[in-house]
């Protein structure tokens, strides 16, 4: 129950979750840069206040903390953003207890999802992704592998993308948005950072999967009639709507299994295909602009392990150099 606080009219506008999120990030959060404090607010917009913004304050408990995580990463979030969400939802809730409308911090006892660095275990390797591509052949899906295995794409960014940013003759796509689940309704957000704003080549593999896929598609509408979403999606339903971001991993889950493959998440298709690049000798920091990331140091942090012997190549260079 809370204690103390001003008066009743006062904690009566914090009593839930939306209403305290809401009043923690009305302008800029205190000592945070406007554009930071806006990325915080619609966090807890897009991936928060649809399952638990109605929650009264007092009654939220850390375990619906821990089902609203493992909600996200069943949407497809990378463990990396689900913390970052609990960190913010941390914040506001800390917020609430300095202010007296709450006793406790549900979110101090609530466990987020560990950040694993993609490792050997947590990534195809060229074989296995070969076979998995190999199972996927001919499958309504198979451009979707293709492309998170070539691009290194998020899902939400797969999931958004349309045909007008998709340029198979120039063999460019650009990655404008990512597809959210926002107040019982999909939307298309803008990308979380401007790095994640960018235009991704494509090799002869995704064009030529992207144009099967595309007759496939063109071959679909028809048959949906009036009942065709009208949406310019590359990947959707047989309809034409927002594919749920739940059947990707579906789909992996079952096309792994078909191949005799271990299991392994549909965001570890995107760590796959990091590693493949810095592996067959992509540099750190253009691998880094393939998949968005904000700096080079992201991807060595999360990827440097793709680097075997760098560290003796360097010191012979070095040697080599000294000894003219």
């Amino acid at each position: 129950m809370s204690r103390g606080g001003g008066p009743a009219a006062e904690r009566g506008e914090h009593r839930d979750l939306s209403r305290r999120a809401a009043h923690a990030w009305q302008g800029r959060r205190a000592g945070a840069a406007p554009q930071t404090a806006r990325t915080d607010r619609d966090r807890i917009a897009l991936h928060v206040l649809p399952h638990l913004g109605d929650r009264r304050l007092t009654a939220l408990q850390p375990l619906e903390l821990e089902r609203l995580y493992r909600r996200l990463l069943d949407a497809g979030l990378a463990p990396s953003t689900v913390r970052i969400t609990h960190k913010i939802v941390h914040k506001a809730l800390a917020d609430a207890v300095r202010l007296g409308y709450l006793a406790a911090n549900p979110a101090d006892r609530a466990a987020p999802p560990r950040v694993v660095q993609a490792t050997a275990g947590t990534v195809l390797g060229p074989e296995e992704a070969r076979r998995l591509l190999e199972a996927a052949r001919g499958d309504r899906l198979e451009a979707l592998a293709v492309l998170a295995l070539t691009t290194g794409m998020r899902q939400g960014e797969l999931l958004a993308l349309r045909w007008r940013d998709v340029d198979l003759e120039g063999g460019t796509i650009r990655v404008t948005g990512s597809l959210a689940w926002v107040a019982g309704e999909y939307r298309i957000q803008e990308p979380k950072t401007a790095s994640s704003r960018r235009a991704v080549a494509l090799g002869e593999l995704a064009r030529s999967a992207l144009r099967a896929h595309r007759q496939r598609q063109l071959e679909e509408r028809p048959r949906a009639g009036p009942a065709w979403h009208d949406l310019d999606l590359v990947f959707c339903r047989e309809d034409g709507y927002y594919l749920n971001p739940k059947a990707p991993l579906d789909w992996l889950e079952r096309t792994l299994a078909r191949a005799g493959l271990r299991k392994v998440r549909f965001h570890d298709l995107r760590h796959t295909a990091a590693t493949l690049a810095i592996a067959s000798g992509v540099d750190v920091r253009t691998t880094g602009a393939l998949l968005g990331h904000v700096s080079a140091k992201m991807t060595l942090d999360t990827y440097g392990h793709a680097l075997p012997g760098a560290a003796e190549a360097a010191a012979q260079a070095i040697d080599a150099a000294l000894r003219g």
